[in-house]
């Protein structure tokens, strides 16, 4: 009874370490959304002034940056569920 169990925490540890990893491209996608938004509210302020196209890049860099948090949270999280999967099958 003890094996398959140990075996579907196991099992489990591994799925949740590959939603990790879609997560770190997701977070990777939304840090570099960020920085074309600032380089966006940058060239929309400074370089070419069009005051639209700075606040959309003010905007964007704001909601991406936002959810980079939010997906760093929720990594951080995960990670330590796994952890503690993998602690619990070890006891098993």
């Amino acid at each position: 009874m003890s094996e398959t169990k140990k075996e579907f925490l196991i099992r489990e540890a591994k799925m949740q370490a590959q939603a990790l990893r879609r997560l770190g491209i997701w977070k990777r996608a939304a840090l570099s959304l960020m920085v074309i938004g600032g380089l966006s509210a940058y060239t929309g302020f400074v370089t070419d002034p069009n005051i639209v196209r700075g606040v959309f890049g003010i905007l964007t860099a704001a909601v991406s940056g936002m959810a980079a948090y939010v997906i760093t949270l929720g990594s951080r999280r995960g990670k330590k569920n796994v952890d503690h999967i993998l602690e619990a099958a070890a006891e098993l």
